[in-house]
């Protein structure tokens, strides 16, 4: 009997079956002990040596063969086809994208990863709209959360900031980025009957949303004839709100929505949906874009100088330069909010939010070696088991969902509950055991990063570097790929072959073991990984041109 297949043994005497995904304790201390008996045989993965000379952390035999392998078409073709039932991301009725597709017996998720974030879902839009078969989905989709936007309580937020900049500062008041997909109107999370306290200072969340719209209408995803009212009156308030905001000094919550600060990456991808936006209106980017300015501006010299102002080429412009000045000015001094004193808990060097710079949509403007130095301080927080988002990161850290509760428990922030002021920020921070962080499932962002680059230097040595790391960082990210069977970090059982959030560490009686956190499958790492998979098969059946790249 092998390691994997003794652990499997194992698990199925702790949990009972491997069918009731997700089924167990909840109880912490009930969860703590499935745990310690789940970990008893420390089988958990095994460390595969690849024909690139990295050593991958393995959770599943099925994909031990594909590690040791070098990667052709042929291979790559095996494996997608493997895993095309695995990283199907389904849409709601009415077009939404849930944030995990975690099954909890038809009970309420306590994680609230049911709801919908609109950073999540847009990576699932991109994942969509390159593969023919889901490319109505991905309309669906951006059509979804474009009318989310468009409601009358978004559009007053909106409104809210132009009319009075002091909102920008007040969480809620912000336009909201995560919503509750189940309820008849999209609005807010509920918790105990009222709307759940959340950060929703997050302008990456906006940028990248406006990002894929504006790259929808140059694709003719979405059209001319898709400007309804509603949508419309969204879309001319866009400019005017990011210069109420001012986005190029505005601290927000970013990706992982905690401590506000100043962060590249936010600053960045609201530049890059500036630039997009400014290329669809200026007619430079095919007939689709042309017909869509056409009935864009008809519409917005209706409705007054301040919002044709806004987006005029000038202001754009203005914008764009401001935005992009900044991101060159923080990458130079050091990464994601590098302009603080050291000493200062929102000074931040690495931090795996810049990848926002190079994926989905390539922030243009930066030079190669910018984009190489963006790159290479997100290298820093590699890990075995995956990335770290930065160091010293307290979510999902050693034990985080089975620790004991504190006795001063109406003191300790819910599971998955807002950290964004300072006293949260750091009373969770108290609880990080070191070196125990969650190592995260941006591996496949990396390798989309890497091949990227690949296509575009001018360099063929380094075309040939950013391949092999590239093969390497897409190994990892299918080892993460959760076992058969598998138990998460929170002590029940989980789904094969299922993209997890992270991978977690569990500390029983002082050995550390990895698991997968609960949250798990995370759609956004499957939109993620199926985008890393299509780009290296179009890679190896489009290689570069002579000249460019290896």
């Amino acid at each position: 009997m092998s390691r994997f297949e003794a652990f499997g043994v194992l698990v199925a005497l702790v949990l009972g079956t491997t069918a009731a995904f997700s089924a167990g304790p909840t109880d912490p201390r009930a969860a703590f002990e499935a745990v310690k008996r789940a970990v008893a045989s420390g089988a958990t993965h095994r460390m595969v040596l690849s024909p690139e000379g990295q050593f991958v952390a393995v959770f599943n035999r099925d994909v031990e063969p594909w590690v040791r392998q070098k990667i052709d078409l042929p291979l790559l073709l095996r494996i997608r086809a493997r895993l095309a039932p695995h990283l199907v991301v389904k849409l709601t009725d009415r077009g939404f994208a849930r944030a995990a597709a975690r099954e909890v017996s038809g009970e309420k998720d306590e994680t609230n990863y049911d709801a919908v974030w609109v950073r999540d879902s847009v990576w699932i839009f991109y994942s969509f709209v390159d593969d023919p078969s889901r490319r109505q989905d991905a309309r669906k989709l951006l059509l979804a959360l474009w009318d989310y936007y468009a409601t009358d309580a978004q559009v007053a937020r909106f409104e809210a900031v132009i009319d009075d900049r002091s909102s920008r500062l007040d969480a809620m008041a912000m336009p909201h980025i995560r919503f509750d997909a189940s309820s008849r109107e999209p609005g807010d999370v509920m918790v105990g009957g009222r709307p759940e306290t959340w950060n929703h200072r997050q302008m990456d969340a906006h940028g990248l949303f406006f990002t894929a719209l504006g790259e929808a209408v140059e694709r003719a995803v979405v059209g001319a004839n898709d400007l309804t009212g509603p949508r419309f009156k969204l879309l001319s308030l866009y400019p005017r709100f990011v210069e109420a905001v001012e986005f190029t000094t505005y601290e927000d919550a970013g990706a992982w929505e905690e401590l506000p600060r100043k962060n590249t990456s936010s600053i960045g991808l609201v530049t890059r949906s500036l630039q997009v936006w400014k290329g669809v209106l200026t007619g430079g980017t095919g007939a689709a874009a042309a017909s869509f300015d056409d009935a864009f501006r008809k519409r917005l010299r209706t409705i007054g100088a301040p919002a044709a102002r806004a987006w005029s080429e000038r202001s754009l412009d203005a914008m764009i330069s401001r935005g992009l000045r900044t991101v060159k000015r923080q990458l130079a001094i050091g990464g994601e909010s590098p302009d603080y004193a050291p000493g200062d808990v929102r000074f931040r060097l690495a931090d795996a939010a810049l990848l926002a710079l190079l994926v989905p949509s390539p922030l243009a403007g930066l030079t190669e070696d910018e984009r190489r130095k963006a790159l290479g301080v997100v290298e820093t927080l590699r890990r075995p088991m995956g990335f770290l988002r930065y160091e010293n990161d307290s979510y999902q850290c050693g034990n985080y969902w089975i620790r004991q509760p504190d006795e001063d428990s109406g003191r300790r922030p819910t599971l998955t509950g807002d950290t964004s002021s300072r006293e949260a920020f750091l009373w969770r921070l108290g609880q990080l055991t070191p070196g125990s962080e969650a190592q995260w499932f941006f591996d496949s962002l990396l390798a989309l990063a890497r091949l990227g680059l690949a296509r575009t230097t001018d360099d063929p040595r380094l075309g040939e570097q950013d391949v092999h790391a590239a093969a390497v960082h897409l190994k990892r990210a299918l080892g993460q790929l959760t076992g058969d069977p598998a138990v998460a970090a929170d002590g029940k059982s989980v789904r094969p072959l299922q993209p997890p959030e992270s991978i977690n560490t569990v500390i029983i009686d002082g050995h550390r073991y990895h698991l997968p956190s609960p949250i798990t499958p995370l759609n956004w790492a499957r939109a993620g990984l199926s985008m890393a998979l299509g780009e290296y098969e179009r890679y190896l059946k489009e290689p570069p041109a002579p000249g460019r790249g290896p």
